[in-house]
């Protein structure tokens, strides 16, 4: 049986991703942090749990962070299509990855990273409504997986929804607080839309701690403190 897992870590070897979609998109179908930001799928064989559903592992060894582990009925040719997905995704060519992830979805439909990749390919093309739907999908497998809620926020935020945006993304954290992109979207959030400009600093800081290769969060935080006479 196949075992696809995800693996969240404190501090990610990135280069700097742009955008949001990217980083997002990466950590819901892949194994480790790619060091040219590309995304790279992961299927690797797993004991196959008790439950049903996602099951979440913390690290060991001192690593800080967490891996979710899924097991999906997939057979060589869906595993193939769900790897061209990924690669076209990566490639912006969005109609032809949902056309995969379709297949991908109808071979193996309980597992979440499909209708997550599924909700970003459909969201960068303007399908706004099935993007929510993949979104609430994969949540009603997982509710409070990380990169589903990361992504639901912005969505979103995209759709004026800020409350929602907020409580989805306080969620996230409650249960994962070393996700450390939702802090970052959290703190962008707070900022330009909520006008929460000391829960903006407080969760650019966080983020800031774990990744501080991120120049533009920095000079963020940098003019919230001066706002806030926090010099």
């Amino acid at each position: 049986m196949q075992g696809m897992h995800i693996k969240m870590f404190r501090r990610l070897k990135t280069r700097p991703y742009v955008g949001f979609a990217v980083l997002v998109m990466m950590l819901s179908v892949v194994a480790g942090c790619a060091t040219d930001g590309k995304v790279k799928p992961a299927l690797v064989v797993q004991e196959p749990s008790m439950s049903k559903g996602p099951s979440v592992e913390r690290l060991e060894d001192g690593r800080e962070g967490f891996r979710i582990m899924e097991v999906p009925q997939m057979d060589e040719a869906s595993r193939r299509d769900f790897e061209r997905a990924v690669a076209m995704l990566n490639d912006k060519e969005y109609g032809q990855a949902i056309d995969l992830l379709e297949k991908v979805i109808e071979q193996s439909p309980g597992v979440t990273a499909p209708y997550i990749d599924m909700a970003i390919a459909c969201e960068q093309v303007g399908k706004l409504e099935q993007a929510e739907e993949h979104l609430k999908t994969a949540l009603s497998m997982f509710p409070e997986h990380p990169v589903a809620c990361n992504e639901y926020g912005l969505l979103y935020r995209k759709t004026g929804r800020f409350a929602e945006a907020r409580a989805i993304y306080e969620k996230a954290i409650a249960h994962f607080p070393d996700y450390y992109p939702v802090h970052r979207n959290l703190g962008i959030l707070c900022d330009l839309y909520l006008n929460d400009l000391a829960c903006a600093l407080e969760h650019y800081e966080i983020y800031s701690e774990a990744w501080p290769e991120d120049k533009q969060v920095k000079s963020w935080i940098a003019d919230l403190r001066a706002r806030l006479g926090r010099n």
